[in-house]
């Protein structure tokens, strides 16, 4: 998940694929918004209708990979959909620079949970990120998550 020169190989496979034909939203959970920021752009190069990202209580890797890919990722549309800070989304550190950086993109669930997406069978949440939301709060995610790509989606390109 950190290494560029990995994440450029998955997104050269990705543009080669024949499944990769319309528009494209990328959906990156925990560690997944790095990777998934990563790949963006070197789809976009490959001619790719990348219509958008959307971090699911994403944060950055250790080697910053959204840091490095954002001045390419200048005119791509960004929704977050986000926990109250944790342990596990590094106490809101992406939702603080995505507020900085493009305002009004984050939308955090109140009580949820870093794991919720994954909802019931991700019990290593509970135990790691301390996480205590139920069904309610997972169905708010997950259609926060639902919302921000069909938005994205139906968006022009």
């Amino acid at each position: 998940m950190n290494s560029r020169r990995h994440l450029d190989h998955v997104a050269d496979r990705l543009v080669a694929s024949s499944r990769l034909t319309g528009p494209v939203v990328i959906v990156g959970h925990s560690a997944g918004a790095a990777a998934g920021s990563w790949i963006a752009p070197v789809m976009i190069r490959q001619r790719i209708d990348v219509r958008g990202l959307v971090y699911v209580d994403g944060n950055d890797s250790p080697n910053h990979l959204i840091e490095r890919a954002w001045p390419e990722l200048s005119h791509v549309p960004i929704r977050a959909v986000a926990a109250p800070p944790s342990p596990c989304n590094r106490r809101g550190r992406l939702t603080d620079f995505l507020e900085q950086h493009r305002p009004g993109c984050v939308v955090v669930v109140p009580g949820s949970g870093h794991g919720d997406i994954e909802m019931s069978g991700a019990q290593i949440y509970h135990r790691m990120c301390g996480d205590s939301s139920r069904a309610p709060q997972w169905h708010a995610v997950q259609g926060e998550v639902l919302d921000a790509v069909t938005d994205l989606f139906n968006q022009a390109p």
